[in-house]
């Protein structure tokens, strides 16, 4: 029910041109479903809440009534947001966790002449712009606040005025950019200028308070793409910041291994001791997109030096799995029970392929999309190996099951979940987009066939 009508949209981005095998659905069935969920969030999804209406899309719709309510009934809320219940913007809206779903429509504009999507798009981005703002003027976005469309202001913790934390996407800074270009590199200087606490060093903080904190490396390809993104269309002095910062990582790394810390500053803190894949997931992906917009291909040994070094450490062929922690000397950390404080989000053991909660430090099938994502910038014969692994590890993991970490507790917020198996929408659309790229590196009709299945599962 939470945010299904805009997650699935993810499920579009490998549906849209594709030629599948024989199915109940054709490819262009499958792309009106997209469609058909899109034109139901622009009639029925968007802000008509408070004393002002606005262009912004609201995060949770109940498909009973087709509202946005206040408050949202909880069910898997507070496992999936990791107990904080302000990530699911109650009430609101957040153009940085509607990113999936913005470009999936861009997409559709560009390719199937729905311009109304575009259209619907830019509003959304230039009202979120000017309305949802923090006091420093970064805005009030990504995990920790948002935009309460009820009271016309921020909302989330310290009613909005929270840490600005973006986290995990690769947002579309391009798209952004053409739609409100003063704004978006207002907000790039602000994050350099709050998130940033040795300039020198590349020390940042994933909050915006300008001390020391969690250096967490996917907010650190956050800092480096969109500096990476702004150089690409200013130049100077945006190329040297973005260095600056993947630079934090990159000398943080085992020399021997080529592992990184995924939080360096975190002390004795596991994070800042082991490598998951948060480096191979979202960090990769967000310096592959940087060598992208950049040219430079600084960013591109960099992300494939992490995949290599994770595929030489982290694979266990023999079991068919990647795993999912390892120290920094390439030691694998063995499965564990669940630790107290913080050491509940510790992902020891192999991989969970189909993750549960929102963050925490799994991202196997955004690994698999990195993998093969390099494989198609680079050619690297490492890179199509990693992927092929990931196609072995997912395919091990059927049928599609709630993530095993986590499956006791969905269970006990939800009663039966259990026996009626499938996962969340990200989960799907992920895992159908690289089948589909997988197929499209290695002509295994097999990979198609799976993409399909997955979308007729993810359908039903």
């Amino acid at each position: 029910m939470n945010r299904i009508a805009f997650r699935i949209a993810l499920l579009s981005a490998s549906l849209l041109a594709v030629t599948a095998p024989a199915a109940p659905h054709s490819p262009e069935a499958l792309r009106e479903v997209v469609t058909d969920c899109i034109d139901k969030i622009l009639e029925h999804g968007r802000d008509t809440y408070g004393p002002v209406e606005t262009p912004l899309f609201m995060s949770v719709v109940d498909i009973r009534t087709e509202t946005s309510p206040k408050e949202a009934e909880v069910y898997d809320a507070l496992i999936r947001s990791e107990g904080r219940m302000h990530r699911r913007n109650p009430g609101g809206s957040d153009l940085w966790e509607d990113q999936a779903l913005l470009r999936t429509m861009y997409t559709l504009a560009e390719r199937h002449a729905k311009k109304n999507y575009a259209e619907a798009a830019d509003a959304y981005t230039k009202a979120f712009f000017e309305r949802s703002v923090k006091e420093n003027g970064l805005l009030s976005w990504g995990s920790h606040i948002y935009y309460d469309a009820y009271t016309d202001k921020p909302g989330g913790d310290q009613n909005g005025e929270g840490p600005h934390e973006t986290l995990v996407t690769v947002p579309n800074w391009a798209q952004m950019y053409a739609a409100t270009p003063d704004r978006v590199k207002k907000e790039i200087d602000l994050a350099w200028e709050w998130h940033m606490v040795d300039t020198t060093a590349g020390l940042f903080n994933r909050h915006d308070d300008k001390s020391v904190g969690c250096d967490f490396a996917f907010m650190g390809g956050e800092l480096v793409l969109q500096n990476a993104f702004l150089y690409g269309k200013t130049k100077d002095p945006y190329l040297e910041r973005a260095k600056v910062v993947a630079n934090r990582h990159w000398n943080a790394r085992n020399t021997d291994t080529n592992l990184p810390p995924d939080a360096p500053s975190t002390g004795d803190r596991y994070d800042a001791h082991h490598a998951f894949t948060t480096i191979t997931g979202p960090y990769v992906a967000l310096l592959l997109q940087s060598y992208e917009v950049s040219g430079d291909p600084w960013f591109k040994d960099c992300a494939l030096a992490y995949l290599k070094a994770y595929l030489k450490y982290g694979w266990d062929d023999e079991a068919g799995q990647w795993r999912a922690m390892l120290a920094l000397d390439g030691t694998p950390v063995m499965s564990q029970e669940k630790g107290d404080a913080y050491d509940v989000w510790k992902p020891t053991g192999y991989i969970d392929i189909w993750r549960t909660v929102m963050f925490s430090y799994e991202f196997p099938i955004v690994a698999a999309q990195s993998s093969i994502s390099a494989w198609e910038l680079t050619g690297d014969d490492d890179a199509l190996q990693s992927a092929r692994n990931w196609g072995r590890n997912i395919r091990g993991a059927l049928p599609v099951a709630d993530g095993r970490r986590w499956a006791k507790e969905l269970e006990e917020a939800m009663p039966g979940s259990r026996a009626l198996g499938g996962t969340y929408a990200e989960n799907y659309g992920r895992a159908i987009s690289f089948f589909v790229r997988l197929h499209r590196a290695t002509n295994d009709d097999a990979d198609l066939a799976l993409a399909q299945s997955l979308a007729e599962e993810a359908i039903d």
